[in-house]
């Protein structure tokens, strides 16, 4: 016994020292030259090694310094790569126990080099062919080294297993590591340096721990992960390997990434400028689910937060349990849901909830709102927007939106569908609602004020957006992008309120597909009467074309012009039909092209501005009455032809207990200019009114009406022969008027009124006529 322990020391001791021996009689510089000269066989590169080391106990070790691997031909002459130092170290005992125990591994300043050319070439893309030269080389290269893994294990892999089960390490280091990459066609550059990777106390039968940090130009990011066990790496199982993982960044200029990512909105400011910052963490867990949480900020000219907090319990299912937005450090949205089915037929339910946020706070953030109401003394102050939704990736279901406006509630439901045209179904519903709040100021001020000189407390846009408005001429909307669409859309508004005017009871249906949209109909009542309107527009041609039915009956005219054109020169009951159509939606190109009827009846009302009856008793006695300025009447009644824009009346009726007055007259849209002739009659005495003759009764004056809208003019048509008309008429109650009369020349009369009547010669005709008249 005591000499089988004698021989085995002693071959164990002659073991070791061949062992020890070994460097001393092994040339490593043939193997270096070799592998040099198969790297660049396989590649078409140069491969520098500047030392190699080897030793074989207590343990295998394999050292490598100054390893420069040469860029491709054609581009800059920096080395694709470089090693500083790689240090290896492998106990050899428990190789003999099929484990591998790693002593050492230390990469040390490895720099990687990558570029695209002008062209659009980049230096590493020779190294990703697989030409069947370099199939060839790397085939020798593989034989002649060890032999390549796979993804799928072979039955070889499987055998060396038990080796690989037993791989420990103490640590694993990369050290001031960097990749370099440079864009010749975009001129971007940018650099990832100092990074350090380590791995801690690697055991396939324990969790590993593993930290990474960088500077991403100069901006550091930091990653610390916890993954495993391992077990038997070949057969790893990822999505139910545990992991625990930990990003952080804490300020990552977002300039040197500019030709990647698109322009920041205009409230947020120049990208060049902004940051990024995050803090991410994941957690894998051995039933494969998945806890997700985390902040992403950005820090631009504002500052934006998403909040996250989210689980996946297996590969195909999502449950959002809180994502949130904050703008400077203010919440304003919250998600929350669920999304199944992610890698067949993704579908989700998901809640949206906003806080109640101020316009005026909002203004600070987007200053072309701000703009909008600058002037507006009652604009809108609070919005609040809450929604369930649901739906696939081809389409969406609103099951609940409430939007509160200024404590108003407006909700809407309904379906969007875009696998292909989009097919809109939604239904809006309200009880009150004030309209005016939420339009903007130029709105309410007239047009020449809204693009005046604009005000110092507009920004600097908005001054642009004012001038480029008055320059811009308006060009019709080409609608035709809508022919596929299908649209159903339903809105009911117990009151909507409208410059003062109260919309009550408000009902309509818009339906569209194939290009044609039809409002069946629109109702709703207003100043006392109802409104139904139907209409019809069709977008299949260029410009669109358009018509509408409408019809109103006991509507109070003045509160509505007074409201909407700030008009009060008219009022009464009025019943209106009209049958419109033109093409072209822009306000000139209705002007100028409308075509249809109309008939318009109004009871009961008056004209402000002018006394018909009392202008009649004024011509009769040359002004020595006091008018009213106003008419009232019983009824007043028209119909109405339109073409071109130029409206014709042949028909006009107004009839009061005073007067009768018929007319006719043409309205120009184009010109925006009334001319009319009118002639009203008085049918009884004016005794009582300003009058104390009755003479003039039965006397009628033609009247004409002209002029731009807001400024019409009204002038007596005097002739001679109405004159004499008059004269003769009240010459049959005065028999030697009547024989003076037959003996008039009209032409020096006629030449008389068509010169005009001086004030001095108007009182002296006033005088003449009320001594012959016996007035």
């Amino acid at each position: 016994m005591k000499r089988i322990v004698k021989y085995s020391l002693s071959i164990l001791t002659l073991l070791v020292l061949a062992l020890l021996a070994t460097p001393f009689f092994l040339n490593v510089e043939d193997y270096r030259q070799k592998i040099e000269h198969a790297v660049s066989d396989a590649t078409g590169r140069n491969l520098h090694i500047g030392h190699l080391d080897a030793s074989f106990f207590p343990w295998v070790g394999i050292t490598l310094s100054d390893v420069r691997l040469e860029n491709r031909e054609g581009f800059s002459k920096q080395d694709f790569l470089q090693v500083n130092k790689l240090d290896i170290q492998i106990s050899l005992l428990p190789l003999l126990h099929k484990s591998i125990e790693i002593k050492r591994f230390i990469l040390q300043d490895p720099h990687v080099f990558l570029e695209r050319n002008a062209q659009g070439q980049n230096n590493w893309d020779d190294l990703t062919a697989q030409p069947a030269v370099a199939s060839h080389a790397r085939a020798s290269v593989a034989s002649s080294t060890t032999q390549q893994t796979s993804i799928v294990p072979t039955s070889d892999q499987k055998k060396a297993s038990p080796m690989l089960a037993g791989l420990t390490a103490d640590a694993m280091i990369l050290n001031n590591g960097s990749l370099i990459w440079n864009d010749a066609q975009t001129q971007q550059h940018f650099s990832v340096t100092a990074i350090h990777v380590q791995l801690d106390d690697v055991q396939l039968e324990h969790p590993i721990q593993a930290h990474l940090s960088a500077k991403l130009n100069q901006d550091e990011i930091k990653l610390d992960a916890q993954f495993g066990p391992l077990g038997d790496i070949t057969d790893i199982d990822t999505n139910h390997l545990p992991v625990q993982l930990h990003l952080q960044s804490f300020g990552l200029q977002l300039a040197p990434w500019v030709s990647l990512l698109p322009d920041l909105p205009e409230p947020l400011g120049d990208i060049q400028h902004a940051k990024v910052r995050f803090d991410m963490q994941l957690e894998q867990r051995p039933d494969g689910a998945r806890l997700l949480a985390g902040q992403l900020s950005l820090l631009a000219s504002m500052q934006l937060a998403l909040d996250w907090k989210m689980e996946m319990p297996n590969i195909n299912t999502l449950d959002v349990h809180d994502v949130s937005l904050q703008i400077n450090d203010k919440h304003v949205l919250k998600l929350q849901g669920k999304v199944k089915d992610i890698t067949k037929s993704l579908n989700y339910q998901v809640r949206l909830q906003s806080d109640t946020l101020q316009r005026i706070w909002l203004a600070k953030l987007l200053p072309v709102l701000h703009d909008m109401y600058v002037g507006h003394t009652q604009a809108w102050q609070s919005i609040k927007v809450g929604a369930s939704l649901a739906g696939t990736k081809s389409h969406l279901e609103i099951r609940d939106l409430q939007c509160e406006l200024n404590d108003e509630v407006v909700q809407a439901s309904g379906d969007i569908d875009f696998a292909k045209a989009p097919d809109i179904r939604l239904r809006i519903a309200g009880k009150d609602l004030h309209l005016a709040p939420w339009l903007p100021a130029s709105a309410d001020v007239p047009v020449q004020d809204a693009y005046a000189t604009p005000s110092s407390d507009m920004s600097s846009q908005a001054i642009e957006n004012v001038s480029v408005a008055k320059a811009e001429q308006a060009v019709e909307p080409d609608l035709r992008f809508l022919k596929p669409w299908r649209v159903a859309l339903q809105v009911q508004m117990e009151h909507l309120f409208v410059q003062g005017l109260d919309i009550s009871h408000l009902h309509t249906v818009l339906n569209g597909q194939k290009g044609i949209f039809s409002l069946e109909p629109l109702q709703f009542e207003l100043a006392g009467g109802s409104v139904l309107e139907t209409a019809h527009l069709n977008i299949n041609t260029y410009p669109a074309q358009w018509n509408e039915a409408l019809n109103v009956t006991g509507l109070q005219l003045l509160p509505v012009l007074k409201a909407v054109a700030d008009i009060d020169m008219l009022d009464g009951t009025m019943k209106l039909n009209t049958n419109f159509s033109a093409v072209g939606l822009l306000p000139e190109s209705i002007k100028h092209g409308l075509e249809g009827t109309a008939q318009l009846s109004l009871l009961n009302g008056r004209v402000k501005g002018f006394d018909i009856a009392g202008g009649l008793r004024n011509i009769a006695s040359f002004g020595t009455a006091n008018p009213s300025q106003s008419t009232d009447f019983a009824q007043l009644q028209g119909s109405f032809q339109a073409h071109k824009g130029i409206i014709k009346n042949n028909d006009l009726f107004m009839a009061s207990p005073l007067f009768r007055l018929s007319g006719k007259g043409i309205v120009s849209l184009p010109d925006m200019t009334l001319d009319y002739h009118a002639r009203p009659k008085l049918i009884a005495s004016l005794i009582g009114q300003g009058d104390s003759s009755s003479n003039r009764y039965g006397i009628a004056i033609p009247l004409h009406i002209y002029g731009a809208f807001d400024e019409l003019n009204v002038k007596p048509e005097i002739t001679a022969g109405n004159v004499l008309q008059e004269a003769v008429r009240l010459g049959k109650k005065n028999p030697q008027l009547d024989k003076l009369l037959k003996k008039v020349d009209k032409k020096p009369l006629q030449e008389f009124i068509d010169k005009g009547i001086t004030p001095k010669q108007k009182e002296q005709v006033n005088r003449a006529l009320k001594g012959l008249l016996g007035l």
